[in-house]
């Protein structure tokens, strides 16, 4: 999900492997959606940070013959491109995707003028994880119908749904309701967090591809039906695919739910970069709130592989004086709200975080790497990762 992740744009992009030798038929068709995505998604105050990177792809297959032959496509020209159906995709304001809408061509892709270094993802994939049935459909004060899934929760609604061709749902995402126990969202600023799907008229089935929610509530502000069916609703957690390894429980119930407030804490917020909220127009990498947790992190979870690729996002983010800045990916890079805040607790991220992993890792190797980057050895094998020809 949400491929191939968040890292420094400015210094690298990077690429993931998929084996589609099960999908390969007598004849074989290859398409990519494309969306706007994490360069072009992220920063807050209305996008003034958001980068120039126009929507790009570049993929190649390689092909291995019984003969011991080997060919590889790869993306160029007489690649062709397509609308689709999906109309809007943002990551702060959620999608469009009106399934009566047809695909049509708009001519062939072009050479990008983009310039960087390509490197094979080196984090944990963002994945699927748990699936929640609404807990409960509510009618508030208001008159609004609310979805409420017992959980907050970083990911998405997925509809099942037939419906009248060329009808709408629409759904917003909140965390809480006020105090009188209607829907509640002005905590997520200008991010709208709003999935607008129009039905084919057939058996249908909704989710987001380049956006996520943080939310526990969805309001259905259109709806097809004049009553709600919670079965055709599912609540789907999204994360970086990271290996529990620690739990706890005991006999005081209290105790108990802030743990488990603790963990979903983390997986709500560990979804590629270690984030400081999943919900408003911001999600963003701030070092201080990393280097803070990052001890509990590791006892909840594997991170290892998780913070190895963020602490080379770090080093890649450092000046040439060694100061760490306050957020990884600078989403804010040579833009007048660049990110300034060189302090205690934020720049110190860069040692605490590599010392706290090796105290649960062990792993000296990463240590020494994490020193050299610091240090601003950036030319290590640790972030020269070789493209393939």
């Amino acid at each position: 999900m949400l491929t191939p992740g968040y890292t420094s744009y400015h210094n690298r992009i990077q690429y993931q492997r998929y084996d589609i030798k099960p999908l390969l038929r007598q004849e074989n068709r290859i398409s990519v959606g494309l969306g706007t995505g994490w360069a072009n998604g992220m920063g807050w105050v209305q996008g003034i940070a958001r980068t120039d990177f126009r929507p790009s792809l570049i993929a190649w297959i390689e092909l291995s013959y019984e003969d011991g032959t080997q060919e590889t496509i790869g993306t160029g020209t007489d690649w062709a491109v397509f609308t689709s159906q999906v109309l809007f995709a943002d990551m702060y304001n959620g999608e469009t995707i009106d399934l009566c809408a047809r695909e049509a061509p708009v001519g062939n892709a072009v050479i990008s003028d983009i310039r960087t270094q390509l490197v094979e993802q080196t984090g944990e994939w963002i994945t699927e994880h748990e699936r929640l049935a609404p807990a409960a459909v509510l009618h508030t004060p208001m008159g609004e119908t609310v979805l409420d899934f017992g959980q907050n929760m970083t990911g998405y609604v997925e509809v099942r749904i037939r419906g009248p061709r060329g009808s709408r749902m629409v759904l917003y995402h909140a965390e809480v309701l006020d105090r009188d126990g209607n829907f509640y969202n002005a905590n997520y600023r200008s991010a709208r967090n709003e999935m607008t799907y129009v039905l084919s008229g057939g058996e249908d089935l909704f989710k987001p591809a380049y956006s996520f929610q943080g939310f526990r509530y969805v309001r259905l502000t259109e709806y097809p039906f004049d009553t709600v069916d919670p079965n055709c609703f599912r609540g789907i957690a999204v994360h970086s695919d990271m290996k529990r390894t620690g739990r706890f429980c005991c006999g005081n119930e209290k105790i108990n739910q802030l743990y488990h407030n603790i963990v979903w804490g983390q997986k709500c917020n560990y979804l590629d970069v270690p984030t400081d909220c999943p919900q408003r127009d911001e999600r963003l990498g701030w070092t201080g709130d990393a280097q803070v947790f990052c001890r509990t992190a590791a006892i909840n979870f594997d991170v290892e592989r998780f913070f190895r690729k963020w602490l080379g996002d770090m080093a890649l983010e450092q000046g040439a004086d060694g100061s760490v800045l306050g957020i990884v990916p600078d989403c804010f890079h040579d833009t007048p709200q660049k990110t300034t805040r060189i302090s205690a607790a934020w720049g110190d991220a860069a040692c605490i975080i590599p010392w706290e992993l090796y105290q649960a890792y062990g792993n000296l190797d990463d240590l020494r790497t994490a020193f050299l980057l610091t240090a601003g050895f950036v030319g290590t094998p640790y972030l020269r990762i070789q493209f393939p020809p």
